[in-house]
């Protein structure tokens, strides 16, 4: 629990308290204050400052010595003297507890603060309107220190910020994004306690958030600890870096053959590159545990029907191979941010074209030559120049090209077709750079381009013959963590996507179109989790989601008219979970 007044001027006429307080403070200039030392990770400027209102004390009382004879040889008590009294010990100097910033004797207690509420001079207010060595103050200089934005303070964009139970409806009132996602950077915040509690963002693990704070489990001091992700939500006001544990993965890729059977491939929890051929139980590939998590694999299938297979492992390599016998063989042709999954495709003379992006951000492809062997890396734009955490994309257009389809690193998108090397920047706002993109060729012959922006929108693009062209967003507010996926369900184009929120939907493509399919589909409430589509011609097409417990199951979503009915399973649709 959190005490009144630690984190914030929440009471009422606290905009005009706050903004006195601050124009003390900054024409005061806190001047006479004499540097503290702080801790190793802690920069704050009043680490230790101030003082705060302390409980009543009870006076210490000074013990009465009794006094003691004390004979000397040389001369010896005489009967009836009365000893010489014994002087008691002077006092032990006063002591300074830095948690209240008051004097107390060491021989009584510490001093205890009624309320976690310092003042420097007669001002409880740092030059931003927040108080003194609470929350609100310390992540307001993080954001201004760390973040680089020198304009927060409790009247930013206009709002009266106040308490840090407020902070979440503020960001999103001025149009921030608030979600169950932590970014490096951003403000971790909860609603707990009488006033709430802030945070600032400085680790993420599996599962895990490490935040930075003030007047936690210290009273006006730093703190540090790692918790789980779903203690907080996340206000994301301008963030230093996305999750390094935010990728491209999904619970299962799919490439359908020749007979509209598919052939799948997922990388487990443990790091087990799995492939399933249609309707047959999954076989390891490759050595187990070997491959990132968070990453999906990458697969295609050749003109004979022989599948294809690219997987990021771990340490950032990406292992890519085929068929031998009856065994798949892998080798190491390229470098790969662990949160990026490689591309894989044919290109019109039927050979694999492989793309990856490196952790540096460099955008590679190479193709399987004739001579049964990887071509040298065919850098694509600029060094560094690429999202780490979305995949770039392969595919064919209606002309039967190879298109590359790729995130910059700052959410623009790019799109070149393979033949002819030119590199395209497609029209409209920026894309979120941990969403990856699909690209789909309708029948028709028009290739679709489905992404997220960071702003949570679903934009569609569409390539006429040479021309790109921007459509109609899908209505949604859309998760900038997942990507969407795309295929013809029921003759026409559909998108399963997860929105903020962490649900699952399913959508027509195609905007101006209409979907008889069921909107909404259980998962996972994780707004990171992004689905797969599996296509088998006598069962239908299923929709794969990853539910609580992090298990991956199939949901029918159509079936034709001659499906055989009986087994809806997951191995029904070629995936084995």
């Amino acid at each position: 629990m959190h005490r009144p007044y630690g984190h914030g001027v929440g009471n009422t006429g606290g905009r005009v308290i706050a903004r006195a307080l601050a124009a003390v403070c900054i024409a005061g200039g806190l001047v006479g204050v004499g540097a503290a030392s702080a801790q190793a990770s802690d920069d704050y400027p009043w680490a230790w400052q101030g003082q705060c209102p302390i409980e009543p004390q009870e006076p210490i009382e000074e013990p009465t010595p009794t006094p003691t004879p004390t004979p000397t040889p040389s001369a010896p008590t005489k009967p009836g003297e009365t000893p010489a009294p014994v002087e008691p010990p002077p006092p032990p100097p006063p002591v300074l507890d830095p948690v209240s910033g008051h004097l107390y004797d060491p021989r009584g207690p510490k001093p205890v603060c009624t309320s976690r509420v310092w003042s420097i001079d007669g001002s409880i207010g740092d030059p931003w309107g927040f108080v003194l060595r609470n929350c609100t103050s310390f992540v307001a200089w993080r954001l201004q220190e760390r973040n680089r934005m020198p304009g927060f303070a409790n009247d930013f964009g206009g709002e009266h910020w106040g308490n840090a139970g407020n902070w979440d409806d503020v960001a999103r009132r001025l149009g921030y994004r608030v979600d169950s996602v932590p970014a490096i950077g951003a403000v971790a915040q909860s609603d707990d306690g009488r006033v709430g509690h802030v945070a600032w963002v400085s680790a993420i693990g599996p599962g895990t958030v490490t935040i930075e704070e003030y007047n936690h489990a210290t009273p006006g001091g730093y703190g540090s600890r790692t918790v789980p992700v779903g203690d907080f939500r996340y206000l994301h006001l301008d963030d230093l870096a996305p999750s390094p544990l935010i990728g491209s993965d999904r619970p299962v890729v799919s490439v359908p053959d020749g007979l509209g059977e598919s052939w799948t491939a997922r990388v487990d929890d443990g790091g087990t590159l799995r492939v399933a051929r249609p309707g047959r139980p999954s076989r390891v590939v490759g050595p187990r545990g070997a491959f990132s998590s968070l990453a999906a694999p990458a697969l295609a299938l050749d003109r004979r029907a022989n599948p294809w297979v690219a997987a990021t492992t771990r340490s950032g390599r990406v292992l890519a191979g085929t068929l031998r016998g009856t065994r798949f063989v892998l080798r190491d042709v390229a470098a790969s941010a662990p949160t990026a999954s490689p591309a894989l495709a044919l290109s019109r003379t039927s050979r694999p074209v492989l793309a990856a992006v490196s952790p540096t951000g460099t955008l590679v492809t190479r193709r399987f030559t004739e001579e049964r062997r990887w071509s040298r890396p065919a850098r694509v734009g600029k060094p560094s120049s690429w999202a780490t955490h979305a995949a770039p994309v392969l595919g064919r257009d209606g002309a039967g090209r190879t298109l590359l389809v790729a995130v910059g690193a700052r959410g623009a998108t790019f799109a070149q077709t393979l033949e002819r090397g030119r590199l395209v920047r497609l029209p409209g706002v920026g894309a979120s750079i941990t969403s990856t993109p699909a690209v789909t060729t309708a029948g028709d012959g028009t290739t679709y381009v489905h992404q997220v922006t960071a702003a949570g929108r679903l934009r569609v693009r569409a390539l006429v013959g040479r021309r790109w062209t921007t459509l109609p967003s899908i209505a949604g507010d859309w998760s900038p963590y997942a990507s969407p996926a795309v295929g013809e369900i029921a003759s026409r184009l559909h998108v399963a996507a997860v929105d903020a929120r962490g649900a699952l939907l399913v959508r027509a493509a195609v905007p101006g179109q209409r979907s008889q399919l069921p909107a909404r589909v259980q998962s996972s409430g994780d707004a990171t989790r992004s689905p797969g589509l599996v296509t088998r011609s006598n069962a239908g097409v299923f929709v794969v989601a990853t539910e609580r417990g992090r298990s991956a199951r199939s949901r029918l979503l159509t079936r034709p008219a001659r499906a055989v009915f009986g087994r809806t399973a997951p191995t029904s649709a070629g995936f084995t979970p």
